[in-house]
């Protein structure tokens, strides 16, 4: 699992890093699983597999179990890359992948980011721009939504570029094939550096409306210079394409970023635990994952066998329950084809 630099944001502006307002996040009642569903092994489900679907979340409040602890996030605000295994009413199991651990959490489906299906032309003002000024987000482009009318969706966008606009809701998905991508594509023009915040527009003056945002990139190519102020230009990788003006004398836009947390508390480790090592959602509770090679945990006695496990992760340091009858004798139930090869 990767940390994932695209996609949209929470509110920030200006560059500067603003903590966003909480979403409430009720605390779901315990669910009655239903009985005709298939029984799902959350070991094996942890497993990326030949040709995954997955899914992408901004960390929110989760559960290790369906009516468990709601346990805040304390992590970073950046949307992680994730596995869809299970869905219950409004929450969703997700495979959390990490380089040092595997698991799984429940987390409510409103910090799901929308995937899109197809490439798709941007309405900005919720009706379609004419003329040859355009942007375009490409297939497999991780969008959050903002809101919603009649069929379409408003989202936004942020990558190299910051785009909001309006979408039809039959090009967004809550998941997709994996997606790496690419940066800016060379078009063999000019090049024309610019500075975050630069307004790329529908048309070259000041009143016409913003097509994009240059969020964290600085070039884009010229197609010709218009004037002392406005050049047309364009720009494209693998999420995004436009085609507009910018004036060098434009006031610089809202730029929204991912909120980072300060501070962030991490793990103290007291002791290195085998790999393979499980991990539970409780003392005596499902078994949800396991420790991906020997990895300095936290790890406190509590009773009767069973330890308190805590790791880092998206969400901050995150307590699961460890059984054995020592610190060096913990149960494994990490597939031997998923661990790393044993170290002396």
């Amino acid at each position: 699992m990767r940390a994932i630099g695209f996609g949209l944001c929470l509110a920030a502006c200006g560059g500067a890093a603003l903590s966003p307002k909480p979403t409430p996040a009720p605390t779901p009642a315990r669910t009655i699983s239903d009985p005709d569903r298939p029984t799902i092994d959350p070991i094996a489900a942890l497993a990326p597999g030949d040709a995954p679907q997955l899914s992408w979340v901004v960390p929110g409040p989760v559960q290790l179990e369906l009516g468990g602890t709601l346990i805040a996030a304390g992590g970073s605000g950046r949307p992680i890359e994730v596995g869809p295994i299970d869905h219950q009413g409004n929450l969703e199991r997700i495979a959390v992948r990490l380089d040092h651990a595997r698991f799984s959490v429940w987390i409510d489906r409103s910090h799901l980011l929308s995937v899109l299906t197809r490439d798709q032309r941007i309405d900005v003002l919720g009706v379609p721009s004419v003329g040859e000024a355009e942007v375009v987000l490409r297939a497999g482009a991780i969008v959050r939504r903002l809101a919603h009318r009649n069929r379409s969706t408003q989202v936004r966008y942020l990558g190299a570029l910051q785009v909001e606009g309006w979408v039809p809701d039959s090009v967004l998905a809550d998941r997709g094939p994996p997606h790496d991508g690419t940066g800016r594509i060379p078009t063999g023009r000019k090049t024309l550096m610019v500075v975050p915040g630069a307004v790329i527009r529908t048309e070259p003056r000041w009143t016409a409306s913003e097509l994009a945002i240059m969020a964290n990139g600085y070039f884009l190519d010229t197609i010709r210079e218009l004037d002392d102020a406005w050049t047309e230009v364009s720009y494209q990788d693998g999420d995004v394409a436009v085609h507009g003006f910018v004036s060098k004398r434009d006031p610089p836009g809202r730029v929204h970023r991912w909120h980072e947390s300060e501070g962030t508390t991490t793990v103290t480790a007291n002791t290195t635990v085998a790999s393979g090592t499980c991990l539970y959602a409780r003392p005596r509770g499902e078994a949800i994952g396991y420790v991906v090679g020997n990895r300095p945990v936290d790890l406190d006695d509590t009773s009767s066998g069973w330890w308190s496990l805590t790791i880092d992760t998206p969400w901050g340091p995150l307590g699961f329950a460890a059984r054995g009858p020592s610190k060096t004798e913990l149960v494994s139930c990490g597939p031997l084809d998923a661990l790393p090869s044993a170290t002396p």
